[in-house]
Parts: structure tokens; sequence; C-alpha cells
């Protein structure tokens, strides 16, 4: 993997590393606790360089892009982003990713993906346009990393502290739009989990003077870093899509319940005519959350334990976590199609401690901080007044 001129940190002797996309980045820093209350209560700071970042121009790049990904591109303007997946002719996710609509070209990145594999589904679109009749005016498919790199800032105050660095019109930055606040750097709103949250991503020497500028401020704004594995219990109460904990699973976004990232409608994308069959057939199972109302001391539920109701199995749990805000363990499971409701508390988990009880419950699962935050009248700095 590319080893990359580490972001500077104090107290590197506590940081575990891990390899992401081929890049090695932290991936444990503070504590878990620590680093998953500066996120739901002030701001944690994630170097995220593990994304593959990939710009395409010329005249027909939206078209190809239009083709490649299952969300509808005519629907974002300049300087706007949308979330999407990319699927296969099964219509099975691959992965998901962002798309970045500027001017004359578009940013095409993903979290799951490096710049190189991105390269490689856009130029099998390429290499197969004859087939399709097509013929796409495409001037550069250029992979931006490692020259390029990303750091996620996010946290209900998320925004002012960038701000202090970059100037207020970050306040008025609207979710899933982007800015340039210099020449090779863009700043853009997203978030997977419901905090105010921003990827910057850009020029490596400009980024390293952001984080360095970013670190000054950390004790303002009780800033703390964070590892790549730090979002880990945050990713399962507002759930997003990770191919590692899901794959084995399924791949389905109908039964992943992601079909809000899909636009049947539009023109012919990959996976097209698979998914709307799908959609139209309908699915067996589907994925719902589950808390567990009074985990058991010294129990243990695992990826893959069965679910029963009475003395049928109808599911299996994907993923389990803590919620340090419900203070109680919650999961993700896949149930059949027609037991996969919320709020039943007659199943049970079978695992090797034992039958543990539940209740199914919709996801997400907590409400953010930063819904009620609004950057016009609040501030990090003046909250206990």
């Amino acid at each position: 993997g590319d080893v990359m001129k580490y972001f500077e940190m104090e107290n590197k002797a506590n940081v575990l590393f891990g390899e992401y996309n081929g890049v090695t980045l932290p991936k444990r820093y503070t504590n878990e606790h620590e680093a998953y209350f500066s996120v739901r209560n002030s701001i944690l700071m994630t170097d995220f360089s593990h994304y593959g970042m990939v710009k395409i121009s010329g005249e027909d790049a939206w078209r190809l892009l239009n083709y490649l990904i299952s969300a509808d591109i005519s629907s974002i303007r300049d300087e706007q982003l949308l979330y999407t997946l990319l699927l296969d002719k099964e219509g099975k996710i691959i992965s998901d990713a962002y798309v970045l609509c500027d001017n004359e070209h578009y940013f095409l990145i993903s979290e799951w993906m490096n710049s190189d594999a991105i390269c490689q589904q856009i130029k099998k679109v390429l290499d197969k346009q004859d087939e399709r009749g097509e013929c796409y005016q495409i001037d550069a498919i250029a992979s931006l990393t490692p020259d390029w790199r990303m750091i996620c800032l996010e946290g209900p105050y998320a925004w002012e502290i960038l701000s202090e660095i970059v100037g207020m019109d970050i306040i008025g930055l609207p979710f899933h739009e982007f800015m340039y606040v210099d020449e090779d750097v863009i700043t853009m709103r997203v978030g997977k989990h419901g905090e105010y949250c921003y990827h910057i991503m850009g020029d490596e020497e400009k980024l390293m003077s952001i984080w360095r500028h970013l670190c000054t401020l950390s004790e303002k704004f009780d800033l703390k870093i964070g590892g790549v594995d730090d979002l880990k219990n945050i990713r399962l109460e507002n759930p997003c899509w990770e191919p590692q904990v899901i794959n084995p699973f399924s791949r389905c976004p109908i039964e992943l319940q992601m079909q809000w990232a899909i636009s049947y409608d539009k023109d012919v994308f990959i996976g097209q005519d698979a998914i709307k069959q799908r959609a139209d057939n309908g699915v067996d199972q589907k994925i719902v959350g589950a808390r567990i109302i009074n985990m058991p001391q010294n129990a243990a539920i695992l990826q893959g334990d069965a679910i029963y109701y009475q003395n049928e199995q109808i599911g299996v749990v994907i993923q389990v976590g803590y919620s340090f805000i419900l203070k109680e363990h919650i999961a993700r499971i896949l149930l059949k199609r027609e037991f996969a409701y919320v709020d039943i508390d007659d199943y049970k988990i079978k695992t090797a401690y034992g039958d543990i009880d539940f209740i199914t419950t919709s996801i997400p699962f907590v409400n953010n901080l930063s819904l009620i935050i609004n950057p016009t009248e609040d501030s990090y700095l003046e909250r206990h007044q």
C-alpha cells in the first residue's frame, strides 16, 4: 500500500494502524467512548485519505456516469453532489459513491474503492460502448490520489471550527453541496450519520496545513482526532452501507432498504432491468433494527446468530454493537419479509449463551444533536450560557 505522510498527531505511540483500500491510515486513535461523544457532541477529525477520487471530463461525462450509477445525475447542478450506488448487471451493490458536479467536469469518489478501481469501472463502460451503439466524448479520466488527500470533520459544531479557517460562507453551505476553499481544495457537506459533516479533499500540502490549523483550535472546540474505525458504533446507530459487514448477507439494495438511492425511471443504467424486476416481484427478506432491551451479563450476540419466532427461524444477525446514547445494545438484522416489521417484541436471538429478547425498530436509532443546532443562532463556545 502507499505509505503517505501522516497528518501530524501527538502521542503517535497510541495509534493503531489499519489498511483501507491499500492505504495505511490510523485505525483507532482515541478511546472509542471519547471518539463517539465528540461526533455526537462536539467534533471528530479523521484522516479519510483512503477515499478513491477520480475526475472525469468531457462533453459526455455526465451521460457516461449516469449509465454507471443508480441515482439520477440530472438532478444535480454545479456545486452540488449526490449519493449513489454502483450496481452490477444483477442489480447487486458493488459500492456506494458520491458524484460531484463541477462546471466542465465531474468527480466520482468512494469510501470503499480506490481511485484505480473507480477508473476501471468507468473504463469498462467505455470499452463496451460500441456494443450499446454509444459513443461517449470523454476528454480525461484522472485519478487524483495520492496527490490529493481527504479530511473528515464531523459533529454538531463542525461548521463552526471550519468557519474559522475557510470563512463564514461554509455556514450557509447546504447538505450535499460543495465549495472551493482554495484553487485545489474542495469542502463538501455530506454526512451518513445525521451530524454536520464535511469532507475536505484536495492537494496534500494544502490539506496538511489545514490539518495543522484545525489542531491549533482543538482545545477551543473540544476537537478530537479519530481513526477510521472510531466511527464503528456510530455507523450502527445511523446505518450506512458497509461492504465488510453487509456483503456476506445481502447485496440487494431493496433488501437493504436503500431504494431511495435508485432512480428507477431515468435513462438506462447498469442493473436497471434486474432491480426493476425485483422491485416489482418483491424480495424475500429485509433489514431492520433491533434493540436488545436487557442484555444478560456475560452474554454476547455474534454476527450470524439465528433469529426465531416460536420454532421457526426467521432471520439472522448482521451486526451488533453498543449505543452509548441509548445505553443498550443494538443490532441490524435481516428478517424474512413477512416478519420484517418494527415494534415487534416476541422474536428471539439464539446465541451460545441462550435466547436473548429484543424489540424490532426502525433505523436510524437515535436523534442527533445536529438536527437542532442552528449555525445562525448556536455556538459551541456559548453553549452553556
